[in-house]
């Protein structure tokens, strides 16, 4: 965790060097994001450190468009003909900023996977890394707004705009394909019934002499409900018996009864309580 704690402050540094006045309110967001990760338990130092190593370079990526984008804005409002030297310029910083956004766009993709895996998952995490996937987006259009904007000054400097604007298609798709992994990682399915019910569907079959068994050949699979595991907790079942058949652990849930005396199923650990199975079969009375 002092690894930790000691390249947090390093980054922030960095970023403050590198970040003028009017650019404050992102410093304040940073650091309260940075803050929120330092709570993490230091059973996740190592993997929280990788993942911190690749936001830095990141940001530090995203610093060095900001200086070029800034050049490029002023010479999209100047009037006249380019010299040569100007266009090689202009030329140099389009080709340093694909660069820079092909390798941010390697260093996202390989960290939202790591943080789909990761077991140390926090909102402040996430936060982050959803800002950074939006600031990817965002540099990729106004880099092809600034060179649509140089292309009316010179016709040469249109040929630039291929590599940003194949870029720009390629994010969009890659923020398409993020979106979907996580609603996939995020998605489990349940199902309530007696027992009846459950084996006319055939998610539990057996029974008299024989070995009750869950989920074994083809179950119905619309017999179940698709739940989102970070919104959904609770789970009345209308019953005041129920009993659990999918596999869990033990200490991440409970049966909780109402003054009705019906029972509630609760989820007390999420992350635990879904890592063995995402189906969740509860036999009421």
């Amino acid at each position: 965790m002092k690894k930790l704690l000691l390249l947090l402050f390093i980054s922030a540094g960095v970023l403050f060097s590198c970040t003028n006045p009017k650019e404050s309110a992102e410093y304040k967001q940073l650091q309260q994001e940075r803050d929120s990760l330092l709570m993490l338990g230091s059973s996740t130092d190592t993997e929280m450190a990788e993942m911190m190593s690749v936001i830095d370079d990141v940001e530090e990526n995203f610093n060095q468009i900001r200086e070029a984008e800034k050049y490029l804005a002023v010479q999209s409002t100047e009037k006249g003909e380019m010299s040569a030297n100007t266009k090689k310029r202009i030329s140099d910083n389009f080709k340093m900023v694909n660069e820079i956004l092909q390798k941010n766009k390697a260093q996202l993709a390989a960290l939202n996977k790591k943080y789909a895996s990761s077991s140390g998952q926090t909102a402040a995490l996430r936060n982050t890394i959803e800002r950074l996937n939006k600031e990817m987006e965002e540099s990729g259009m106004r880099i092809n707004d600034l060179q649509t904007e140089l292309s009316r000054r010179d016709a040469t400097i249109a040929q630039l705009s291929t590599n940003v604007t194949e870029l720009s298609g390629h994010l969009e798709e890659q923020s398409v394909t993020i979106r979907e992994q996580e609603r996939s990682l995020n998605t489990a399915y349940f199902v309530f019934g007696t027992m009846n019910e459950l084996k006319d569907q055939k998610i539990l079959t057996g029974g008299f002499l024989k070995t009750t068994k869950v989920l074994d050949g083809a179950f119905n699979q619309d017999y179940f409900i698709e739940i989102d595991i970070r919104e959904t907790t609770r789970i009345p079942l209308y019953d005041t018996k129920g009993k659990l058949w999918s596999t869990h652990p033990d200490d991440t849930y409970e049966f909780e009864k109402g003054a009705d005396g019906n029972l509630t199923f609760v989820i007390t650990d999420t992350q635990r309580f879904w890592s063995l199975t995402k189906y969740l079969i509860i036999q009421v009375k």
